[in-house]
């Protein structure tokens, strides 16, 4: 079987691609012919253009987006209407490729843009290869007072309603964005939950070994910070934005410590322009003050992955407060280094924490409910070791191996015997 991967930037020195490029190697281990198409700049930035390599062997398509005056100039009135630049310069590249190379099935990550162009390339272009869409929240959103996902857009929303409808398969990246893509259109009989895979990184140790490595993380970030080590700790790590609420955990510490006594808060992550807060971190640092817990909360800003793993390792519990999120891979990469969390049923992937009991899942916005929730688990080393155990299980179920072999069972949806005849 021969598959093309469609991504708008992939390559080595994109640190978010390495989960792509190692889902590619698995795929390939499993029997499949992949490319992959992405697109670059003149300049370069998404790398050389033309055929190139990727992170092994993989034969890798570089388009170059605005090559030309015209397609310049068609950026602009696609910035307007479609409030995506390159739209039409990424249709003439997936276009110019897949009339090129003959592939059996095509599989696209993003509803928009990458879907619509598969879309309308499908409808008005020819192209045969039916093709299997990755869906995420940020495709699909659409909230008032948000400013958040193409959802928001007249024209982007139709054009996914015609993607989801057109694909032959949607896999989702969690239940509920699955729900979501039904409401675009998607046949329900043609979704298929499936969570996105985290890097080989932030499997530091095996489940033998994570204890100590805990034990040392904690130790280097207790002394780097002035924190007690006996102080219970807990993380939140993600972009500070209103959707991913951070406010939330810091809303539910004094009630957390009233029960459980002293806690250490520590959000990590970097901060983003809310059009009612304006600076996000600046907003969070004042409501600790407001809230009366500022000496008990640190704030990091963003950080390289590497020491990101160092704060989930050395954490007894992830808080994660969303409103509404369509996954949150960071629980799986918690779950990596062993640490549980509690998390609202406003992400995606909630589902899967009450699945694996890595943890406990309390209602969107509810800071008595995440606050109890919290002091339950900080309450009960039991408890938590057994999370604990349970957030490793789920972790390894989002390798790139076990995603791999996801992908190939949707693809055996579309395709039935001739992904099974390579696979053997």
């Amino acid at each position: 079987m021969r598959l093309l991967y469609v991504i708008p930037r992939y390559g080595a020195q994109f640190t978010s691609n390495v989960t792509h490029g190692e889902l590619v190697r698995e795929l390939h281990a499993l029997g499949l012919a992949v490319d992959v198409l992405s697109f670059t700049t003149r300049t370069g930035a998404g790398g050389t253009a033309g055929w190139g390599t990727g992170f092994g062997t993989e034969r890798v398509y570089r388009h170059v987006q605005g090559a030309t005056l015209a397609e310049r100039g068609l950026g602009k009135l696609a910035q307007q209407g479609l409030h995506y630049e390159y739209f039409f310069s990424m249709l003439k590249g997936y276009l110019h490729l897949t009339r090129q190379q003959a592939y059996d099935l095509i599989h696209i990550e993003g509803t928009f843009p990458l879907g619509a162009v598969a879309a309308l390339a499908q409808h008005y272009g020819g192209v045969a290869a039916p093709y299997v869409i990755t869906t995420t929240g940020g495709d699909l959103f659409r909230l008032p007072g948000e400013g958040y996902g193409y959802g928001h857009y007249r024209l982007p929303r139709l054009l996914m309603g015609l993607a989801l409808r057109r694909a032959a398969w949607v896999r989702a990246n969690s239940r509920l964005i699955g729900r979501l893509a039904i409401g675009y259109g998607a046949d329900p009989q043609r979704i298929t939950p499936l969570p996105v895979s985290i890097a080989d990184f932030w499997y530091p140790a095996t489940a033998a070994e994570l204890p100590a490595y805990r034990q040392a993380c904690r130790a280097q970030l207790a002394a780097q910070h002035g924190w007690s080590p006996d102080r219970p700790l807990i993380v939140f790590v993600g972009r500070l934005i209103s959707l991913k609420a951070p406010e939330l955990l810091i809303a539910a510490l004094p009630a957390i410590q009233a029960h459980v006594g002293p806690v250490q808060v520590c959000i990590v992550g970097p901060s983003r322009a809310d059009p009612t807060h304006g600076d996000y971190l600046a907003y969070l640092r004042q409501y600790a003050q407001q809230t009366g817990v500022a000496q008990w909360c640190t704030f990091t800003g963003g950080l390289p992955p590497e020491q990101v793993r160092g704060y989930l390792a050395a954490a007894d519990l992830l808080a994660v407060p969303s409103r509404l999120e369509g996954l949150n891979r960071v629980v799986f990469e918690a779950g990596a280094v062993g640490t549980p969390c509690v998390i609202s049923d406003g992400a995606g992937a909630a589902e899967l924490v009450a699945a694996y009991s890595n943890g406990l899942v309390v209602p969107a916005g509810d800071v008595p409910a995440l606050a109890h929730a919290i002091s339950r688990l900080l309450g009960s080393p039991r408890a938590l070791h057994e999370c604990s155990q349970h957030a490793y299980a789920l972790a390894c179920s989002c390798s790139a191996a076990a995603v791999a072999r996801g992908l190939v069972g949707v693809y055996g949806q579309v395709l039935g015997d001739q992904v099974a005849g390579d696979r053997g």
